[in-house]
């Protein structure tokens, strides 16, 4: 089965989603840009224009995939192909943060797994690290106060919001 992928082949999201539908037997995995798109006639032919404008709406950080020809963002090939006993939550945090989209994988209300595309790796992963296994509000409890200089949010604040927002 063949894969097209919309998006930064070198983005976090993009990676977790090829390890993930590989994982799930998915090999044959194209890329495919946006202005390819744009110039293609069956791109808002087929219905997927919605899904364009998704892409768009999140600065174009959100990876989408075209799976026989469904088009999925990463929150729904992950929930259709990726690990069956986790919920993903994905949301865009304030554009006063470095990262661009929080995805989150939640099991019986115990973090798996956070990523943080266009915030520091380094800091994404130190964080990814100390979170996980911990309950949803005891992040949101420890996180929710954590300035970043002037911007009035951060990262672990928007990841906090994201979480208790669900």
């Amino acid at each position: 089965m063949a894969v097209e992928i919309l998006g930064n082949k070198e983005g976090r999201l993009e990676q977790r989603l090829v390890k993930q539908l590989k994982e799930a037997g998915l090999n044959e995995i194209t890329w495919v840009s946006p202005n390819i798109l744009e110039a293609h006639d069956g791109w808002r032919e087929d219905g997927s224009a919605l899904w364009r404008a998704e892409y768009e709406r999140h600065n174009q950080i959100l990876p989408i995939s075209c799976i026989h020809t469904y088009f999925y963002n990463f929150k729904q090939a992950m929930e259709k192909y990726g690990p069956k006993d986790v919920e993903w939550k994905v949301w865009t945090p304030s554009p006063a943060v470095c990262s661009k989209v929080i995805a989150v994988a939640i099991k019986d209300d115990v973090i798996r797994e956070v990523i943080m595309e266009g915030s520091c790796m380094g800091f994404s992963n130190a964080l990814n690290i100390l979170v996980k296994g911990m309950e949803v509000s005891r992040v949101v409890q420890l996180l929710q106060n954590v300035p970043c200089q002037t911007r009035g949010t951060s990262c672990p604040q928007e990841l906090a919001r994201g979480l208790r927002n669900g």
